[in-house]
């Protein structure tokens, strides 16, 4: 998968019924970019890394946040 675009993602997620939408989340350490899907936010470094792009090629979410508590 090339760069992503987080709106065009955003949008088949919502042709499929799934509560999504590209978003920024702000803290006091920046900005963070990436996807809320169904109120659970992926960050665009999560997305990008090279061990979740089978996963989000499926567009398989649970298996990027079970990822998570693995790592």
């Amino acid at each position: 998968m090339g760069q992503l675009d987080l709106d065009e993602l955003a949008e088949e997620l919502r042709k499929r019924g799934v509560d999504a939408c590209h978003d920024f989340l702000y803290s006091s350490r920046g900005c963070r970019e990436g996807l809320d899907v169904d109120g659970e936010f992926f960050p665009l470094s999560e997305l990008s890394l090279p061990e979740n792009q089978e996963a989000l090629e499926r567009l398989d979410f649970e298996a990027i946040k079970a990822r998570r508590v693995r790592t």
